[in-house]
């Protein structure tokens, strides 16, 4: 008789919340495209709810639309579809982390405004990152997961709410003040989002045949610097500016990758769309996110873009912030893959978060061409001043161009690199991060001068001086007609290096 009563206490307190919501709390869930970048999935399993997976409930109505809620058995990881599926992002350098459901490409976001026994309830439907979508991890000593979200009375840790019935039951909110079962997750790791790296590169066409093509590298800072022309800049303009970059229809036509840094996710599928119109052919983008490792968590979680827009606009979301690769829609196989980067460590004691590194890799196996890029550590006082990380992930893209590759393969790679050529005449240093890629392979603008053969043209202007930093290698076998670097950034703050390969 107990349990009647309090059920029946349950539903009429929820039923008085959902009367007493106004317009303006009943927020309502915006369908927003899913991106396609490569970013690790996860998955939440509540150890209150017996180890259920949470769902979001994309067909709920009404206030309970796109709810959070521990109802998913899943006898294998395979069982789990979109509604249970998870990116993680961050616009504070991982102070914080969001969620961001594949299901309907929206961040999770924390209902301070609702009332009752749906107050500060979990639901996706954010479509930027704000207090009310950011979430803290705390790894707790069993390797579970506590999730903390900011409320109207500070924060509170995220509850599997197991006793509510019905369609209530295991709906997530943030009302703990400490952690027990109902408040324990597992952040299950379900791979790389839309990556292709499954039994490896498929083996190319043999024999290799004749190859003569165009390549582009380009970093557009379209991220976070805002004295680029680009900063908050959305996918047209950055698709005319790239395809403007690459010359005339019949150029373009000749291009087979266009490498580009400092990019947002959200540019990639508009980007896609301007090089098709201005060749006439298919093309594929793909993009990887620059991370950060959030606090108190071995995780890593996506950085976001800043929002394009303005407050007095309205801001839109662009999505995470890194590099791209745009390769002839004939790739059937990519991949990305973290680089060596600075830990996140106390400097001068100052808790200082650093970005986790990313290179990408595609095939074209019916051509026998693989093309990779990267965007090395920048060599800041805080982010890698001596160089040792760049080394690393020097030797490492190394290892992915020829180790991890394929016997047949012809392969191009650069992007910005952040480091000058080993016979520069620049002061700036070091000068050995990239000994190993001019010993291995070609750089396009390689041997210009005699006396500084691993040299080239500045690719990045500053205040003082300009400096090469970004790079196009390819085989030595290969000859490159020509190198070109015009000494225009347009509104990036790098000149595009773009040249011809031969094979």
């Amino acid at each position: 008789m107990r349990k009647t009563a309090r059920r029946l206490a349950v539903l009429c307190s929820a039923l008085f919340a959902m009367i007493a919501m106004t317009p303006v709390q009943a927020h309502a869930v915006e369908a927003r495209p899913v991106p396609v970048t490569a970013s690790d999935k996860y998955a939440l399993r509540s150890v209150g709810a017996g180890g259920l997976y949470v769902s979001v409930e994309v067909s709920t109505t009404g206030s309970g639309e796109a709810m959070l809620r521990a109802r998913k058995a899943a006898a294998t990881l395979e069982d789990l579809g979109s509604w249970e599926k998870f990116t993680l992002h961050t616009d504070d350098k991982g102070f914080s982390t969001t969620l961001r459901s594949e299901a309907n490409g929206n961040y999770v976001t924390t209902e301070r405004g609702y009332t009752g026994t749906y107050q500060n309830l979990l639901r996706a439907r954010g479509t930027t990152v704000g207090d009310w979508e950011k979430i803290q991890l705390e790894k707790q000593t069993d390797g579970t997961y506590a999730l903390k979200a900011a409320t109207n009375d500070g924060y509170k840790y995220v509850t599997a709410e197991v006793q509510d019935p019905g369609n209530d039951a295991g709906l997530l909110r943030a009302r703990g003040d400490s952690v027990g079962s109902w408040q324990k997750f597992q952040l299950v790791h379900l791979g790389e989002e839309n990556a292709s790296d499954s039994g490896g590169r498929p083996a190319p066409v043999s024999p290799a045949p004749a190859a003569d093509f165009r390549v582009m590298s380009w970093n557009v800072c379209a991220n976070h610097n805002s004295a680029c022309g680009n900063h908050r800049v959305e996918g047209p303009s950055l698709g005319a500016q790239i395809t403007d970059r690459m010359g005339t229809t019949a150029e373009a036509q000749q291009y087979r990758a266009v490498f580009l840094q400092e990019m947002c996710e959200s540019h990639a599928k508009t980007i896609e769309t301007w090089l098709e119109a201005k060749t006439g052919t298919g093309w594929d983008v793909r993009f990887a996110p620059i991370k950060y490792t959030v606090d108190k968590s071995s995780v890593k979680a996506a950085r976001t873009c800043d929002n394009a827009g303005s407050a007095e606009s309205g801001w839109k979301d662009r999505g995470s912030y890194g590099i791209g690769l745009a390769v002839p829609d004939a790739n059937v196989w990519y991949t990305s893959y973290d680089l060596p980067s600075p830990q996140n460590r106390t400097v001068d004691t100052e808790w200082v978060r650093m970005e986790q590194r990313t290179a990408i890799c595609a095939v074209l196996p019916a051509q026998a061409l693989q093309f990779c890029t990267a965007h090395f550590s920048a060599g800041l006082s805080t982010d890698d001043a001596d160089g040792s990380k760049r080394r690393e992930q020097a030797a490492k893209l190394q290892e992915i161009v020829h180790s991890y590759t394929q016997p047949g393969y012809r392969t191009v790679y650069g992007g910005d690199f952040n480091s000058v050529p080993p016979d520069s005449a620049s002061t700036d240093a070091p000068k050995d991060v990239m000994t190993s890629a001019y010993a291995a392979d070609g750089e396009c603008d390689e041997g210009l001068s005699a006396t500084r053969p691993r040299d080239g043209r500045a690719t990045k202007p500053l205040a003082t001086r300009s400096i090469k930093i970004d790079y196009l290698f390819g085989p030595s076998a290969g000859t490159v007609v020509p190198c070109d670097v015009t000494a225009d950034a347009g509104e990036s703050d790098h000149y595009p290096l773009k040249a011809r390969f031969r094979f």
